[in-house]
């Protein structure tokens, strides 16, 4: 089932974004605690606390109260759309590529003339986009690591408690891999399977905000896979944060990779267009 030459082609093939992400999140952290101790923690207390409706707190995955301390503000990165857009990025760019992309390129014709089965091609490009998650979120620890260790909060945070935060990005980015190939598989072009993949994002944010702010309609938030990401918790409990962890995991790599199975099953089965 497995093929070194593929192999190669998908990593040739992520290399650009791959690197790109790790240069961004590799420096994002230290600029984002840098700019944030820019605010002392008395104002950004009183700022936070007091003139912030406290309706608004329902928005936040935790209380204001944890989020008005140092490792709760570290936390914050970790839902900036930095760490989110990018990370969904990651997920839509190489999973829309799985087969609807090389389509689109006229490349998997190529692909599949060799002596190599469907399966073979869509899991090795399904196991390099999951490696490379795996790559990004450890280039983001160390970057949140390094932003605190050697950053103006320096003593003040214990890095440790991110490591779970990362994990849940990893998570995040697998699940919109998984989703996206499944899309892709089904599809002969990557612009429509990205248009897909786009709607699917907005609606996923929205259902979020909607469970969030209704009391009524608190049913919807759980359509959301973005109710399985949640890092500020899991920064804010340490005690918890494992099995806090198994859980929103369990439920964004799960979703990824019944998606991975149903998008193999029928990447297998299709008829593929014949190439203009």
């Amino acid at each position: 089932m497995w093929n070194t030459a593929i192999w190669r082609k998908t990593w040739g093939d992520q290399r650009v974004l791959f690197l790109s992400l790790a240069a961004l999140w590799s420096v994002f952290p230290a600029i984002y605690i840098w700019l944030s101790a820019q605010i002392s923690m008395s104002a950004f207390q009183e700022v936070l606390l007091q003139a912030i409706p406290k309706e608004w707190q329902r928005l936040s995955g935790v209380p204001f109260s944890e989020v008005a301390t140092h490792a709760g503000r570290v936390a914050l990165a970790f839902v900036d759309p930095v760490v989110v857009l990018a990370a969904t990025v990651w997920g839509i760019t190489r999973g829309s590529d799985a087969v609807s992309g090389q389509l689109e390129r006229g490349t998997m014709e190529m692909v599949l003339a060799q002596p190599v089965r469907r399966r073979a091609v869509f899991l090795t490009q399904a196991a390099a986009s999951t490696a490379g998650a795996a790559g990004l979120a450890a280039v983001l620890l160390a970057g949140v690591w390094a932003g605190i260790s050697f950053g103006p909060w320096a003593g003040e945070v214990d890095p440790g408690r991110y490591l779970p935060a990362a994990a849940n990005v990893f998570g995040l980015m697998v699940c919109m891999a998984g989703l996206s190939a499944c899309v892709s598989a089904f599809d002969a072009y990557r612009w429509r399977t990205i248009g897909v993949m786009c709607g699917f994002y907005v609606f996923s944010l929205l259902a979020k905000l909607i469970g969030r702010m209704s009391g009524s309609l608190s049913w919807v938030g759980y359509l959301s896979v973005f109710n399985a990401y949640e890092p500020q918790p899991l920064v804010a409990d340490p005690a918890a944060a494992w099995g806090l962890l198994a859980v929103y995991d369990g439920v964004l790599i799960g979703i990824g990779l019944a998606a991975y199975a149903l998008g193999t099953i029928g990447f297998c089965r299709r008829d593929l267009p014949a190439p203009l």
